[in-house]
């Protein structure tokens, strides 16, 4: 095969751990505590820990996928796999609607925050020239190469991490343990709703699996990064949660929580650091987004799923040079570019979350389809986890809102629309 039809492995091990780091850790850590605090007081660091699990469960489900299908697409891959070319185009349509609706969104939370410093920034021409400079930047680092790509994302998680570390090292040295509160159990009703907060803080995990044909040995790779990357950040989230409450407790705080608690800690430098930290947390999340979300256009083109002329000739070209999907970044790019300048990116957004949710359940299916069809059988546990992951995946989406299913149902009509006239011209 020629270059034109080849990426290059260029993630390892930490390049697979901090793109599932990145894709978690965004704009939400910087929000979540107070309305975790609110909902469920005390007891709200340990509903990380118990529903972070059962999480996991889903996790290791895409992390089994990653075993069997290496190729570049990630759920894409799968749904081809499991139930062929129709489901498959669904998939990328509406999880590539998702996640593009996530970067144009993230990029206004960047600009808020940043506004917090520059306040130019964030109205007027100001904010139309600050997107059209974020969108440029991040088409060119990841058309740049992969390599770069990975670099800037190694260095970006280095600084988001560091400030949370110092915040929950010098935060747990202040407190006085001795006058902590007891941990009252919420009610069943009160549970759920903090569970469904919490679920939606992982999402976005499975930025990994997207770039299995980057990675090096994804067979063991990218399960080992899943599963450690997903505790330790369940584990990190709890210990940010304990934190806050112990701190700031119920109460509101004039600015972004985790700001709030900075400037509790160490003042107003600790405020100001929290913010920039704020800025560059989803400037992580973005990066990685680009990063695995170009590739979806990429695989659905090498799988013919979109035909020839717009497929195999634009968006599943490679650049000869920097070996990346060129054309699928630049495509994607300027569609979050145009969303988020437009603000059309709210009315996707509204089926954002469920659209993922959806596509968890269908990979996990997929997962349950594949070991039904192993010569061997295994083992009592890994054939109840999908079970007990196609379970989270119906419960989570059993709690989305009428017009989230809505607004999904129509995608779904106008992918299969797309999907009836590029099968229609292939034919033809």
């Amino acid at each position: 095969m020629t270059r034109n039809s080849l990426l290059t492995k260029g993630i390892g091990g930490i390049g697979a751990a901090l793109l599932v780091l990145n894709g978690l850790i965004g704009a939400g850590i910087f929000a979540l505590p107070a309305k975790m605090a609110a909902e469920l007081g005390a007891f709200s660091p340990y509903i990380f820990l118990i529903f972070g699990a059962l999480m996991l469960t889903i996790v290791w489900c895409f992390g089994q996928l990653a075993v069997f299908y290496q190729e570049t697409g990630g759920p894409v891959i799968y749904a081809r796999k499991g139930f062929g070319n129709a489901a498959a185009f669904q998939t990328g349509f509406v999880y590539y609607l998702a996640r593009a609706t996530a970067i144009a969104a993230n990029m206004h939370v960047l600009l808020l925050y940043a506004g917090y410093l520059w306040p130019e920034i964030n109205a007027g021409m100001g904010k139309s020239l600050a997107i059209i400079a974020l969108t440029s930047l991040l088409i060119f680092v990841n058309i740049v190469g992969l390599k770069a790509a990975m670099r800037s994302l190694d260095t970006i998680s280095v600084l988001k991490l560091l400030p949370f570390v110092a915040l929950i090292g010098v935060g747990y040295w202040q407190l006085d343990f001795s006058t902590a509160s007891p941990v009252v159990t919420p009610t069943l009703d009160t549970i759920s709703a903090g569970a469904l907060i919490t679920l939606y803080a992982f999402i976005g995990f499975e930025t990994v699996v997207v770039t299995s044909g980057e990675t090096n040995s994804p067979k063991k790779t990218i399960p080992k990064a899943l599963m450690l990357t997903v505790s330790g950040i369940a584990l990190f989230y709890f210990c940010v949660q304990w934190l806050y409450w112990h701190t700031l407790g119920a109460a509101t705080p004039d600015s972004a929580p985790l700001i709030a608690l900075a400037n509790i800690i160490f003042g107003e430098t600790g405020a100001l650091i929290m913010t920039l930290t704020a800025v560059v947390s989803v400037a992580g999340n973005l990066l990685a987004n680009m990063i695995s979300t170009s590739r979806l256009t990429y695989s659905m083109a090498r799988q013919s799923l979109i035909p020839n002329t717009l497929g195999k000739h634009w968006l599943g070209k490679v650049h000869n040079e920097f070996a990346t999907p060129y054309i699928s970044v630049l495509v994607l790019g300027v569609f979050a570019g145009v969303m988020a300048l437009s603000g059309s990116f709210v009315w996707l957004a509204i089926s954002s979350v469920l659209a993922r949710l959806v596509v968890y359940a269908v990979c996990v299916v997929v997962l349950m389809k594949a070991q039904h069809q192993l010569t061997y059988t295994p083992n009592i546990v890994k054939r109840a986890v999908p079970f007990i992951a196609l379970a989270v995946c119906i419960w989570s989406i059993s709690q989305s809102a009428t017009n989230a299913w809505l607004f999904l149902v129509g995608e779904l009509v106008i992918g299969a629309a797309l999907y009836w006239l590029f099968t229609r011209n292939a034919k033809d």
